[in-house]
């Protein structure tokens, strides 16, 4: 299929920052808001932060790419990038745990069926869940075990989206390696507009706060992106 589009990046300049819906603020804390994440770009790298004040909340920072274009619906789309921890989780680290990182590639039909289609992966990283190190997949209305976990190392892990939403297919890919599932989703939103926007996202939430001591914020650094669209109308 031949290529209709193609965008990369070293970092994450120009993607869009918006606080996420899974964040939560204890009694007596403001609700999460911007000023509790920052996605800080450098370059040959970028920094997702959440939880940066180190208040009593779990705030949940999504940073995406957005394409406007009907072209979403129809063509295939390949896209990856690569990430890592740039700490060492642990029980007893006081200045950064977080609870998952995440990513996505979705695209919203605003002016026909209004879902939300594509695919997603969750990796829990929050050390005192019984769920420590599992990957999940979104399947719509919420998370499923891939049935594999991923060992934190400190090194750049490669996540690979493939969407074809004509076929209803999506698959995921880590360090090259394939899931066998189809874990394409359509997923009900309100409030999305009335255009076609696809989406490539990469996200991150922070623990939930400690009812005692020190707050941890969270991070996770991302680099080298890239998203390919490929026509699938035959010539």
């Amino acid at each position: 299929m031949p290529v209709s589009r193609s965008e990369s990046g070293s970092d994450l300049n120009n993607w869009i920052v918006n606080v996420g819906d899974g964040n939560y603020a204890a009694p007596g804390e403001a609700p999460v808001n911007a000023a509790d994440i920052t996605t800080v770009n450098q370059t040959t790298e970028s920094v997702l932060k959440a939880n940066i004040l180190n208040r009593r909340i779990m705030a949940h920072n999504i940073t995406f790419h957005r394409i406007t274009d009907p072209a979403g619906l129809t063509d295939s789309h390949v896209a990856e990038y690569k990430f890592k921890m740039p700490y060492t989780i642990a029980t007893t680290n006081t200045n950064f745990n977080g609870q998952t990182v995440e990513g996505g590639l979705f695209v919203w039909d605003g002016p026909g069926a209004q879902l939300d289609y594509g695919l997603a992966f969750q990796w829990i990283i929050n050390p005192w869940d019984p769920d420590y190190k599992a990957l999940r997949y979104w399947d719509g209305s919420g998370w499923q075990p891939f049935g594999s976990d991923l060992e934190p190392d400190g090194n750049y892990h490669t996540a690979e989206f493939q969407l074809d939403i004509p076929n209803a297919e999506a698959y995921f890919k880590l360090d090259g390696v394939a899931f066998t599932q189809n874990i394409y989703s359509e997923t009900t939103k309100t409030g999305f507009g009335s255009t076609v926007d696809a989406r490539f996202q990469v996200e991150t939430i922070s623990i939930y706060p400690p009812q005692t001591g020190t707050i941890p914020s969270q991070k996770v650094n991302v680099k080298d992106w890239s998203w390919e669209w490929f026509n699938n109308t035959p010539a």
